[in-house]
């Protein structure tokens, strides 16, 4: 049985899920059309995409990359270097993957942005508008990948590194813009590989990412966030911040320390994120506007290819039980860990925890393996 179905024997539900089966029969059929609209529609766009325009697009974009890589490897006041980060850790725990497990942890319970985002300094004048927070969450997360690279060996700023820290910041896709840019290394993701390229190829890298990039931010989600959701907009921020901080981090690793990475599988992971979340908006039996609105932006700052991200809106848009394989979490607590937290800041991010929502996220808690003491901690 799952876990919906669960909460639904132990809440009394009934008037909630009679409002959401009348408001799905009446979205049935305008949300399938929608959501084969928005398929067409994307799928056009991205194969009408000319060089030029990723060359332009992408290239505003790495003014802003730049400036924050230049942050993230300047000595912030308070904060030190990227460097100087890997020393302290590494330092303090003695042994390279344990270093970074704890840094990784730090900055993902630190939502990666709200509480340093301030130590980077202002922006100069860019091509492309970006909140501050936005291209400082930049900054922080180029600073982890950094440090990473650090303690993985590559103290040189050399032009191969610096592609393959900007290739990290779209965690699952890292792979796939690669692949599309340097064919023959569509499964390795090495420095190795960085390293063959050519220089006018890394170029073209770089502004393969930074296309990306201006494309999640300055198009979808984030960066229309507080238009969106006035009151939510800073949890749901910090919220995506933290679930996208751990597929870069393992992105990096996999770059830096010669891991090996199943990119297929970290997609599945985020499209299993986005799932379950819809699952707990539905579960109180109020799937309201604010809520959509919420899921959408969340999904528009996934690192997902866009075939998927609108598979996801068109879910969204036809709201129905989503059926989750919860054995993809089961073998990386971090992973767990990271989805339940998530889904408990945005449980109580309207002030109110319904008792659905906290025996929804207990229950999932359990099923992950959690022990009940451990799942109190987290919704109380």
């Amino acid at each position: 049985m799952d876990i919906l179905n669960k909460v639904k024997e132990n809440v009394n539900l009934k008037e909630g899920v009679a409002k959401i089966t009348a408001k799905m029969s009446d979205l049935a059929q305008s949300g399938k059309e929608k959501g084969q609209e928005l398929l067409h529609r994307n799928k056009t766009e991205e194969e009408n995409v000319s060089e030029e325009e990723i060359e332009e697009k992408g290239s505003k974009m790495l003014e802003v990359l730049d400036w924050a890589f230049d942050k993230a490897n300047g000595n912030i006041p308070g904060l030190g270097s990227s460097s100087d980060m890997a020393k302290r850790y590494l330092d303090k725990y003695g042994n390279v993957n344990t270093a970074i497990n704890h840094l990784v942890n730090w900055q993902i319970t630190s939502s990666a942005t709200t509480g340093f985002v301030t130590s980077f300094g202002g922006l100069p004048t860019m091509a492309v508008t970006l909140p501050a927070n936005v291209a400082g969450v930049m900054g922080i997360q180029l600073r982890m990948i950094g440090a990473i690279a650090e303690l993985g060996g590559y103290h040189d700023n050399t032009e191969e590194k610096k592609t393959g820290m900007y290739l990290c910041l779209l965690g699952s896709q890292a792979g796939n813009v690669l692949s599309k840019t340097a064919g023959q290394f569509a499964v390795k993701f090495t420095t190795a590989s960085l390293k063959k390229l050519p220089g006018a190829v890394l170029t073209k890298i770089n502004q393969a990412v930074g296309f990306r990039l201006f494309t999640k931010f300055g198009q979808k989600g984030l960066v229309n966030i507080h238009k969106a959701i006035p009151v939510l907009g800073g949890v749901v921020g910090g919220t995506v911040d933290a679930m996208s901080t751990y597929a870069i981090a393992k992105a990096a690793k996999a770059l830096f320390l010669n891991e090996i990475i199943d990119f297929e599988k970290q997609e599945q992971i985020e499209i299993a994120k986005a799932k379950l979340i819809l699952n707990m908006a539905l579960v109180d039996g109020n799937f309201s506007q604010d809520e959509e609105n919420l899921l959408k932006v969340l999904v528009g700052g996934m690192n997902i290819s866009d075939k998927s991200r609108n598979l996801l809106f068109a879910e969204i848009d036809n709201p129905k039980q989503q059926k989750v394989d919860l054995n993809i979490f089961k073998d990386d607590l971090m992973n767990a860990t990271t989805l339940l937290s998530g889904l408990a800041q945005l449980a109580k991010a309207d002030g109110t925890l319904h008792p659905a929502e906290k025996l929804y996220i207990q229950t999932l808690g359990r099923e992950l393996g959690y022990t009940d003491d451990a799942m109190m901690m987290l919704v109380e």
